[in-house]
């Protein structure tokens, strides 16, 4: 549920988000569109020989997970979507997909983590997020990367926040598509709901800022991070992404 306040306080909300109809609803903002070319762009980045092994976390219905596995990487997709599962098991019969939470991966050693399309920041807590970090760090070989694409706090607040308002709420529609978001930048909670016809479901993020993600990933056992603006290595920029690249 959300509370009046506009803070969605359901434990389970990611896993109702993430249903049979997320696939349709974000096809419809065009947030798939740049898949192949960012797995070109991922596999460049990485430059590992074939046959290595990558963790990608949360793997949702495989869109990533996919492709990397028919380049001949060992691939493990995890999620706590059921939903999401089943269907990446139905599209990518080869990869492994595991059922469960980001906290608690797969034994590795993996060769490679990613984490992609601002899927940090999902649980109650923020110690909680960091426990996600820490238990990646762990199941990563010497010398392993971790790749991070995240909308941070900085971006957020260069495309939404108007001067030095604490509350900042926002409108989108794509045809039958409406989302309102809610900004909250004392507590940098982010709370958006999306409806259209037969389908309507709420999401929540915690926001970090650059500064607070570089602390906390060298807190997690990472001992070189880089920050760039896509995943080619431009500069970053407010008005974009962020890629973030860690090195055990």
């Amino acid at each position: 549920m959300m509370t009046t306040s506009g803070h969605i306080t359901r434990e389970n909300w990611a896993e109702e988000f993430f249903d049979e109809g997320f696939r349709e609803t974000f096809a419809i903002l065009g947030r798939f569109d740049d898949t192949e070319s960012d797995i070109e762009a991922i596999v460049n980045l990485l430059r590992l020989p074939l046959g290595a092994r990558i963790l990608d976390v949360p793997c949702g219905f495989g869109r990533h997970a996919g492709p990397l596995s028919r380049r001949g990487y060992r691939i493990v997709g995890i999620d706590n979507s059921p939903k999401q599962l089943d269907d990446a098991r139905r599209r990518y019969p080869d990869c492994t997909f595991v059922l469960t939470d980001m906290r608690t991966p797969p034994a590795g050693p993996y060769d490679a983590i990613l984490n992609l399309w601002t899927s940090f920041g999902f649980f109650d807590t923020r110690e909680e997020d960091l426990a996600a970090l820490a238990a990646w760090a762990d199941v990563l070989v010497p010398g392993g990367k971790l790749i991070m694409e995240i909308d941070t706090l900085e971006y957020f607040e260069h495309r939404v926040r108007n001067g030095s308002e604490l509350i900042s709420t926002q409108l989108v529609q794509r045809s039958d598509l409406v989302g309102h978001a809610r900004y909250d930048w004392t507590t940098q909670e982010f709370n958006v709901h999306w409806t259209r016809p037969g389908w309507s479901r709420q999401g929540r993020l915690h926001m970090y800022s650059r500064p607070q993600l570089e602390t906390a990933i060298y807190e997690a056992g990472f001992g070189h991070v880089a920050f760039a603006g896509d995943f080619h290595g431009r500069p970053v920029d407010p008005d974009s992404r962020t890629v973030i690249v860690a090195t055990k």
